[in-house]
């Protein structure tokens, strides 16, 4: 499988000492050219938070609403079948929940494409930006990552189910 130049980030802007409702958590495409590369935001975002407009029954993710960091921060290489399956991801309907937020939905894009978690799973189910932050700690302590050197995680699908490429 071919590497794309595109890379996934995932991102808490919050500490895992972080209130049980503080803090935001999102995704980053980011697309490496030569020595460097830009960034596009999405984060899922309730029609009622101040920052966002009503929109109804359309989508509650959110185009380029945060940076391109945070206070926690892990990155993933994209095949061009990864690529693409983000986008469609991406471009799924989906509405905020207390059980389906900001860091849920970050977490289960990951999930989805890598077959890896991430995890966010905080007290009584409810995910949240704070636990994120400490799964990605633990991650990136673990093997450290960055837009320049992300996590490689290539999947193929066998008779015998999904297999890990690389």
């Amino acid at each position: 499988m071919k590497l794309s130049n595109y890379v996934l980030g995932i991102h808490s802007n919050v500490k895992p000492s972080a209130g049980f409702v503080d803090g935001h958590a999102w995704i980053t495409i980011n697309t490496v050219v030569g020595k460097g590369s830009f960034a596009k935001s999405f984060g899922l975002w309730p029609d009622g938070h101040p920052r966002t407009k009503d929109n109804g029954d359309k989508t509650d993710v959110r185009v380029g609403m945060e940076s391109a960091r945070g206070y926690a921060n892990r990155y993933y290489a994209l095949t061009y079948l990864q690529h693409t399956q983000l986008l469609t991801l991406i471009k799924t309907t989906e509405h905020w929940f207390y059980t389906n937020n900001c860091s849920s939905w970050a977490s289960e894009i990951v999930k989805r494409l890598y077959k890896t978690e991430v995890d966010a799973d905080d007290w009584l189910g409810i995910e949240t930006p704070r636990e994120l932050s400490r799964s990605i700690q633990i991650l990136e302590h673990r093997e450290p990552t960055s837009i320049t050197n992300p996590k490689i995680l290539v999947w193929r699908l066998t008779r015998r189910g999904y297999r890990r490429v690389k």
